[in-house]
């Protein structure tokens, strides 16, 4: 790992900006077998201003919108005080130990390119293994679950690199590997780093190599994307900047840092200063380009999370008498990436996600909201590494009480009230009806057909209780043609399709409609007015007459 810079050479750039490279580091060991001393960093002092007296710890319900990155599995237990629905770190494989509140373990799959200069024979490799005793076992202990493949493999050297053809084979052999054996599993690309133009250029390179290569779209039930404000490139040597050049993508794309640290530069759109870092417009304007971008591929129906977004620039106060306001890192004002700051940020942010709708571009089965889920990065981090400033534990949290408020930072007591403000909520949406096509029996001159339903809880927090699906013959919802009990846990945030059935019987030639009612008998505790959605029966299709509409 290099060392940071210095205040003296702020603007230098190094490996240790890129977003999550504690984590790659660890994965390097886990994976290569590679020497590791324990860092020194792991009893720092208790942070100035925090209580160092043990809290009880707490449980909270899970709020699926907000997430977290627990990188030790004992980071476990204050996910729960928390009330944080899902979490990840950036492996496959879960932790022994789950949250008791019930939230989600998002499992990565890294990869890694062995290069060739010719991409099409560049080699692959995945961990784990995409063997039966590698990646199948945990999908099988796993059903359901949802898959990420690869984390920033548009970063390179510091992540998981790789060339977007390279990436679109390695996507392709790894879903499938996945859906084969577990149909019910969702699979979601590895986040980029951010949403820049390069970026993007990254994203429609992997499109369009895996539609050269397959001859179909890239099949992705989840979109995921990582949120930071990095310039890419420096443009008085062409050098990688704090983020780096999208691997494989055009340079005069790549965002600029400003000459000298000049302040009057940031003003310039194809400039992200170190003072834009915690820009709430950019911040916007990545996910509206991303989400612009995916309804022009036809994915607009397709949940979006923010999987990694925090503040990475480092914090460290050197308590300097003659300069109170020495830190150690400072951006083109001449601030610090400050407590205070990050809070604000994240408060901003927060709030922006919780609102943010729009019915020309968000995912329809959650109300149009832009972004489904949301993940902050990290629970805990060296504070002089990349995303120090944004930990929510103090680096000590071990000698308390595990769940224990008293080992929060600032921010992470900033961040478990900002959860609380939002009441938890569940929502029944029904989505889709399912067109049923049969052939009467020669015989008696009926068919009979199934008929289903999709629906989806797009409230904030699962659904344990048992309920009624009726599916009714008229759309008074007075003649009923059958019903279904369901009993599972539903999971909110819109990500999960489920579905209902019942069988229509005696059916005679011809079109019949249908209705049908999620939640029929008002057993759980929503909305109502989004709970019953229409389909189609045809009986024998080829004898029946549809109305015939041309263009002149």
């Amino acid at each position: 790992m290099n060392k940071p810079p210095s205040p003296s050479n702020r603007h230098d750039t190094t490996p240790w900006l890129m977003p999550t490279l504690l984590v790659a580091v660890i994965f390097a060991v886990l994976v290569f077998a590679s020497n590791w001393a324990e860092p020194s960093w792991l009893a720092l002092p208790v942070a100035k201003g925090m209580a160092e007296t043990a809290v009880s710890a707490t449980v909270d319900q899970a709020n699926c919108r907000y997430g977290t990155a627990a990188i030790g599995e004992d980071h476990v237990p204050w996910i729960d005080t928390l009330g944080a629905g899902w979490y990840l770190s950036f492996q496959a494989a879960p932790f022994a130990q789950t949250p008791q509140n019930g939230a989600e373990f998002v499992h990565v799959i890294r990869v890694s390119e062995d290069k060739h200069p010719n991409e099409a024979l560049a080699q692959f490799s995945t961990f784990p293994a995409l063997t039966n005793g590698g990646l199948g076992a945990l999908i099988d202990a796993n059903p359901g679950a949802l898959w990420l493949i690869g984390n920033e493999q548009d970063v390179s050297e510091v992540q998981d690199d790789m060339r977007p053809s390279v990436y679109a084979r390695t996507y392709h052999t790894a879903y499938n590997f996945i859906k084969q054996r577990d149909p019910s599993a969702q699979v979601g690309i590895g986040g980029l780093s951010m949403m820049t133009p390069g970026r993007l250029q990254y994203l429609e390179l992997v499109w369009d190599a895996y539609v050269g290569y397959f001859n179909q779209p890239m099949p992705v039930d989840v979109w995921t994307f990582h949120l930071y404000i990095l310039s890419e490139i420096r443009p008085w040597d062409g050098g990688n900047s704090d983020g780096r050049v999208a691997v494989g993508t055009d340079p005069a794309l790549a965002k600029k840092a400003p000459l000298n640290a000049n302040p009057a530069l940031c003003s310039q759109a194809d400039v992200y200063c170190r003072a834009e870092h915690d820009s709430l417009p950019i911040f916007k304007e990545q996910i509206v380009a991303l989400r612009t971008w995916m309804k022009a591929h036809g994915e607009q129906n397709k949940p979006l999370i923010l999987s990694e977004y925090s503040q990475l620039y480092p914090f460290v106060d050197y308590d300097d008498p003659v300069n109170p306001t020495q830190c150690f890192l400072q951006d083109e004002n001449g601030k610090c990436f400050t407590e205070a700051r990050v809070n604000a940020f994240m408060n901003a942010t927060f709030d922006y996600l919780e609102t943010a709708v729009d019915p020309n571009l968000g995912y329809p089965n959650d109300s149009y909201r832009l972004v489904q889920q949301w993940l902050w990065f990290s629970l805990v981090v060296p504070p002089e590494h990349s995303g120090g400033s944004s930990n929510l534990l103090q680096q000590n949290y071990a000698i308390f009480a595990p769940g224990s408020m008293a080992a929060f930072t600032g921010v992470g007591l900033n961040m478990d009230s900002q959860i609380s403000r939002h009441a938890l909520t569940v929502n029944l949406k029904a989505s889709r009806a399912h067109a049923a096509i049969a052939k009467s029996d020669p015989i008696s001159g009926t068919a009979t057909v199934t008929l289903t339903a999709d629906f989806h809880n797009n409230g904030n927090s699962s659904i344990t209780d048992p309920f009624l699906v009726t599916f009714f013959k008229d759309p008074a919802l007075t003649q009923v043609i059958g019903s279904q009990t369901i009993d599972p846990n539903l999971r909110g945030c819109a990500r999960h399709t489920y579905q209902a059935t019942t069988t229509w019987f005696d059916l005679t030639p011809g079109t019949y409609r249908y209705w049908a009612k999620i939640d029929s008998t008002h057993a759980i505790n929503e909305s109502k007015n989004d709970n019953v959605v229409q389909g189609v029966v045809f009986i024998d299709p080829e004898s029946v007459y549809l109305p015939l509409v041309t263009r002149r």
